[in-house]
């Protein structure tokens, strides 16, 4: 659960809003959205931001990876502008201009965040700050070394960028959740459980329970891939998300007849009365979830546990503490920021990640550069300047899964 407010700690940069529509937000005129979850979404869908937002004279826009500017346009309770929606396609730097008595442009790269369809990280970069705002993600070590954008050198010889702050999701930021599988292994692990069930009896189906809304889609496809079967998924979810998504529309249906395998959560179902199945001796309910999976419990158990006639299989969608020391010792940052901090202080969080005598990057002296900056247009850039008369593209073509696999 996301506690970051929205604002950077940059004072320069605090024309910035990311993963927060709240009240407060509303002196911000560049907008960011990470991904689409309800926790980084808080005031998206309140009146008052609604209102200002859609205001042409307040300059405000919205910016977001193609499949989340597509949820977003989708989605009837979110009544915003479609032409101050604008999506950023992942891996490309982008020039945008601004509303800032600093910057006339920032540079924004979106990187792909491997959490769920369209999640991303933002590198933010606008004159002496580079700056990483991870939101959720699950990326691992060597994931982080292919991303050009913060290499110094594109074949990852000469390390990282530097990194002038970074924020980073913490949700993990425990030695009790020192280690999880990958996420190929943890699909490998449910694919195990669900033959087993299946093989059984005929007559016997499976019922995935999802963390959340959205966020388990690629165990999903691995999952409907190896049993070469649709995999069924509620009709509302199915129209507004995942037939947007070409990865996806290829392995799940709406039709909940015909397939062995749902993966529809019990709440969506009692939503509009259409369960489609009973639960009974046939049906296997598994879970996918990271929060029982404790160092102890792993030591003792493994990845896969039952408990109370469900079936819970490890499966995270955040890093692991090992993970997170792994990704700080290389970034290396100047200054360090936790998005989530939960029942733990942050001077404990930085004891935790920073246990093997890592510190952080000296400040560079030498950088003496004027904060009224204007970025020098290449070919290398893409450019999103005025946004009227545009079209969007990407609402009329099908978004890709994007994931760090795909890199």
């Amino acid at each position: 659960m996301s506690t970051f407010c929205g604002i950077l700690e940059e004072k320069e940069l605090a024309f910035i809003g990311i993963d927060s529509f709240e009240s407060h937000m509303l002196s911000c005129s560049t907008f960011m959205l990470s991904h689409f979850h309800k926790d980084h979404m808080c005031g998206i869908q309140d009146q008052s931001f609604q209102v200002a937002f859609n205001n042409i004279k307040n300059n405000m826009l919205l910016y977001a990876s193609p499949l989340t500017i597509t949820y977003l346009k989708r989605n009837k309770t979110i009544n915003l502008r479609e032409d101050k929606l604008i999506s950023l396609e992942i891996g490309f730097p982008n020039l945008l201009k601004v509303h800032s008595e600093n910057f006339e442009y920032i540079c924004v790269t979106l990187l792909p965040a491997g959490h769920c369809p369209g999640s991303v990280m933002f590198l933010i970069e606008a004159g002496p700050h580079r700056i990483l705002y991870t939101g959720d993600f699950r990326v691992q070590l060597q994931d982080f070394k292919q991303f050009k954008a913060l290499l110094i050198d594109k074949d990852g010889n000469c390390g990282p960028k530097n990194i002038s702050a970074l924020y980073l999701d913490t949700t993990f930021a425990s030695k009790k959740y020192y280690e999880f599988p990958t996420r190929k292994e943890s699909s490998t692990n449910l694919i195990k459980v669900v033959e087993e069930w299946l093989d059984q009896d005929p007559n016997n189906k499976i019922c995935l329970w999802m963390p959340g809304y959205v966020g388990i889609e690629y165990a999903i496809v691995e999952v409907a891939k190896h049993f070469n079967c649709k995999i069924h998924v509620h009709k509302q979810k199915y129209e507004e998300l995942y037939s947007s998504i070409a990865d996806l529309d290829n392995y799940v249906t709406p039709i909940s007849t015909n397939t062995r395998i749902h993966a529809c959560s019990k709440n969506e179902c009692d939503t509009d009365r259409s369960n489609c199945m009973e639960l009974n001796k046939n049906v296997k309910c598994v879970q996918l979830n990271a929060l029982a999976f404790t160092k102890d419990v792993i030591d003792t158990a493994g990845h896969v546990i039952i408990k109370n006639n469900i079936t819970r299989v490890c499966y995270s969608s955040h890093p692991s503490c090992k993970e997170l020391r792994e990704i700080v010792r290389f970034l290396n940052p100047e200054k360090l920021y936790f998005n989530v901090i939960v029942n733990q202080t942050t001077k404990e969080i930085y004891n935790i990640l920073t246990e093997n005598n890592w510190t952080p990057r000296t400040p560079k002296e030498d950088v003496n550069e004027n904060t009224k900056v204007i970025l020098k247009l290449s070919n290398k850039y893409k450019f999103n300047q005025n946004v009227e008369n545009r079209t969007e593209v990407a609402f009329n073509k099908r978004p890709r899964l994007e994931s760090p696999e795909r890199e």
